[in-house]
């Protein structure tokens, strides 16, 4: 494997809105939505990406998203939704997060640009 930790995020709604809890080996530990860079696709299951680890959560990428339920993060290909927060810069088919530069699907690309408040 790539160093990931496998994690499932909790099923929890009495959990602060600004975090959530992931399974990590065998403890649930408290992961800030402002740590979070970007959530990525792989097969059935999510990466959740931070600065210093990936977690594996065993659920698809949709649901991950939705469980979270937070206004700064937008879905950005159908692999990929961002945390807007953590944004550095935006070229024309793709933004950066983090160290990393993700791609823009074109059915997203407008949704996001306008989420990302362009002067």
């Amino acid at each position: 494997m790539d160093g990931s930790v496998p994690i499932a995020i909790g099923p929890r709604k009495d959990v602060p809105v600004d975090a959530v809890f992931v399974r990590d080996g065998h403890q649930w530990v408290r992961l800030p939505l402002s740590d979070i860079l970007y959530i990525e696709a792989d097969d059935n299951s999510t990466k959740v990406h931070t600065e210093g680890r990936t977690y594996l959560v065993a659920r698809m990428m949709k649901a991950v998203v939705e469980e979270l339920d937070d206004p700064h993060f937008e879905r950005i290909h159908r692999s990929f939704a961002v945390n807007l927060v953590r944004v550095k810069a935006i070229s024309d088919n793709g933004l950066h997060v983090g160290e990393r530069w993700l791609p823009i699907g074109r059915s997203y690309r407008g949704a996001v640009l306008q989420r990302l408040r362009l002067i």
